[in-house]
């Protein structure tokens, strides 16, 4: 069984990648029915639409009937994990009484997670923490009493992310075993019948799966993978293994075969390794490539001078292509799958190699700008008991629910006092004044409030990133040259469009610089103008970085976060004036630059001449600014490059404010 599935996966992916990536969904569907609270549970990486519709019905058709199935309302914060007031039960027993919390609820069931990539880091630390210990946290409102509640559940988290920083929070990634891709499947591939019941293993559970045997050299050579991968987890070594075991316990099998490791490492870290190429040929695979991805035929096909070989097979006439249900084949891609990590000749995952502190700024929503802790618009994140600004007003369910528990009490101190202030001054008769002066109230009030049960709602607003281009129009560019930046930085209009950022453009050439887009999101107006940019004359570049500073402060009162890309050969030679001095031009440049320095602005320079100049070297050093050069004018590496920076033009922007 195991090899017919090995070898129908390997022939449909040949035959069609989304074949084949379906059915690599159709496998982790079955493994997330047997081994989910074992693994964490699913990510699963698509836009709402018929084919995850489709992938999430096969998914909940697998479930045994009556298993409890809770889908979060987004957006999800630690307030909406938590357990709810029973306002009801709270009257009748006149003490807080709460509502079992979604976590409780999805106990030996599915908890279903919406837009996983906006999820809050507290919600998702909450989560993973519900993961770990297999309950979650006890109300502290229920007394000192109150015990955790049993929560052992499979986490499927809907990643809608359209950009690869959209993505959910890595203590949320790290503990979801599976990950499943559906951006490139058509919804022709998804048009599956209704699953049928299966039957699962006669024994399952984790007693179940640690009876399946794997061999101490298939874990070494999962281990080496996980490592040379760059993983930082150990959860993850733990979730193949898991994996592995499920494989081979719905085959019907004892012992976890080199199959199930690949089809694991499909599954879980996205790997795969490269086809074997013709007979003869032992060197190691052109790149090992993730699901679904096609290779790259232009790349090289003799391995590198100092690339290591593998000892354990020879080459010669039994090194051949072999189909992919026979052992050995299997032994030496997973074998040439670890050498190829090890040799940087594979495309990892993005997730692999990005740093705790850039995924966290670069997982918010469209990483805008600076998220205003005191905005008065936006989407709620917390309550508070002080208001976050000086005119906010009280939310008016959130303070009844505060004050709910205390109202027996308040009620019983208040007949006290009213009892009390009788005895020593008697009311002169009902709604009249004592003797104190004080008015005795005419009925008790519906409800006590004081001022600490004042709740707040904090909204969190992000601020929107303002991309700055200042063009280097001149002749010294080269109008070829030139031609090679427009179509770059309408590669970077188009993605700052999708990302909700606004885009502003300023051209220098002749004596003037001159305001060719103000900041918009109208990627059609920016095309245009883009479109119509002469070339040509001298090098103004003092007024365009004057013109520059200008717009990027005046943006920045606006409550958006700059980001100057000044795109030059750094040969000025006009000055401020529009003579032709390049003297006075130098001295003008060095002030103007140092002026981007003392207001902190965040820039990056890129050197588009046709070779490195330390002119731009220097101006760059001046400015403060990030320097690179653009040898080539690759409009996806420009479009990565400038990315990088709107997010740290965030973290920035959150260290001013």
């Amino acid at each position: 069984m195991d090899d017919v599935r090995h070898s129908f996966r390997a022939e449909a992916t040949e035959a069609d990648p989304a074949a084949g990536a379906w059915q690599d969904a159709l496998v982790a569907a079955r493994v997330l029915r047997l081994a989910g609270p074992l693994i964490g549970g699913l990510r699963l990486k698509a836009r709402a639409g018929g084919v995850r519709d489709s992938y999430l019905a096969h998914l909940f058709g697998l479930l045994p009937a009556g298993t409890p199935q809770v889908r979060l309302p987004p957006p999800v914060s630690t307030a909406s994990l938590s357990a709810a007031l029973d306002l009801q039960a709270t009257v009748l027993a006149g003490r807080f009484m709460a509502l079992p919390s979604p976590l409780a609820r999805a106990d030996g069931g599915l908890l279903l997670l919406p837009m996983a990539e906006r999820l809050d880091t507290a919600a998702a630390a909450l989560i993973g923490d519900t993961l770990d210990r297999g309950s979650c946290p006890a109300d502290p409102r229920l007394g000192a009493g109150a015990t955790r509640a049993t929560s052992r559940f499979t986490l499927v988290a809907l990643d809608e992310g359209a950009e690869p920083e959209e993505c959910p929070p890595a203590a949320l990634t790290d503990r979801l075993g599976l990950t499943v891709d559906l951006g490139a499947i058509p919804w022709r591939t998804a048009l599956v019948p209704a699953p049928a019941p299966e039957r699962l293993p006669a024994a399952t559970g984790a007693a179940a799966l640690q009876e399946v045997v794997l061999e101490t050299d298939l874990l070494r050579l999962l281990s080496a993978v996980t490592v040379a991968a760059g993983v930082p987890s150990l959860r993850r070594l733990h979730q193949l293994t898991v994996i592995c075991r499920s494989l081979a316990l719905l085959d019907g099998r004892r012992t976890a075969t080199e199959a199930d490791a690949l089809t694991a490492l499909r599954l879980c870290l996205g790997l795969a390794p490269a086809p074997r190429e013709a007979a003869g040929d032992d060197s190691l695979p052109e790149e090992a490539m993730r699901p679904n991805e096609v290779p790259d035929e232009s790349a090289d096909d003799a391995p590198a001078p100092d690339q290591p070989t593998r000892a354990d097979t020879p080459p010669g006439p039994e090194d051949t292509r072999q189909p992919p249900d026979d052992p050995s084949a299997l032994t030496g891609q997973l074998a040439d799958l670890v050498t190829a990590i090890e040799a940087g000749q594979i495309d990892l995952p993005p997730d692999f190699g990005r740093q705790s502190g850039r995924a966290a700024a670069s997982r918010q929503a469209g990483t805008a700008g600076v998220a205003r802790k005191d905005a008065r618009r936006g989407r709620p994140v917390a309550l508070r008991r002080s208001p976050p600004y000086p005119s906010a007003r009280p939310s008016l369910i959130d303070t009844l629910r505060a004050a709910a528990p205390w109202q027996p009490i308040r009620a019983r101190n208040r007949q006290a006092l009213l009892a009390r202030a009788a005895a020593v001054a008697p009311a002169a008769g009902n709604g009249t004044r004592n003797v104190t002066g004080v008015r005795a109230p005419s009925r008790a009030p519906a409800a006590l409030i004081t001022r600490d049960d004042f709740r707040y709602r904090s909204l969190r607003h992000e601020t929107p990133s303002t991309a700055i281009f200042l063009v280097d129009a001149s002749g010294s560019t080269a109008l070829a040259r030139l031609g090679e930046t427009k179509g770059a930085i309408e590669q970077l209009l188009a993605r700052c469009y999708v990302r909700r950022d606004e885009v502003a453009m300023i051209a220098f050439r002749g004596t003037t610089a001159e305001t060719v887009l103000a900041p918009t999101r109208s990627l059609v107006m920016a095309k245009r103008k883009l479109a119509g940019l002469p070339g040509g004359g001298a090098t103004p570049l003092v007024c365009g970085l004057e013109k520059g500073l200008e717009l990027a402060l005046s943006v920045r009162r606006q409550g958006s976060t700059p980001l100057v890309v000044l795109l030059t050969d750094g040969r000025g030679n006009i000055a401020r004036d529009g003579s032709p001095d390049r003297a006075l031009a130098g001295d003008q440049l060095v002030a103007i630059a140092t002026r981007y320095r003392s207001q902190n602005l965040h820039s990056l320079c890129i050197d588009i001449g046709s070779r490195p100049r330390e002119a731009v070297a220097t101006l760059a050093e001046t400015m403060g600014a990030d320097l690179h050069f653009l040898r080539h004018a690759d409009t996806r590496i420009v479009s990565d490059l400038v990315n990088a920076h709107l997010v740290r033009s965030h973290q920035h922007g959150e260290a001013r404010s």
